[in-house]
């Protein structure tokens, strides 16, 4: 139950889910190609570097997405508030 998780600290999306448009795929594979063959070619101290910034990359990426998916969420509950509302406003008016 997604309640029952979400309470619980044990529902997390980013987690759960694992994008499988082949699009994706590809990139991610591609980026990780790329991020090997430039850390081939620098120096140890430079390819720590390398791998700070592609941390901070992803993070932000993640922040990203939490943003997103709160609003997306926030406007879906919002959504679903103005049905009801709609749905008794109509119902009250047939009465």
């Amino acid at each position: 139950m997604i309640l029952g998780s979400m309470f619980r600290g044990n529902f997390a999306p980013m987690d759960l889910l694992y994008p499988s448009d082949p699009e994706y795929k590809k990139l991610n594979q591609e980026v990780s190609d790329l991020a090997h063959k430039l850390r081939e070619n620098l120096s140890p101290e430079n390819q720590s570097v390398l791998d700070k910034m592609l941390r901070k990359i992803y993070t932000a990426q993640c922040i990203e997405c939490e943003s997103y998916f709160c609003f997306a969420l926030a406007a879906g509950m919002q959504l679903q508030a103005e049905v009801q509302h709609q749905l008794k406003y109509l119902g009250e008016k047939d009465a």
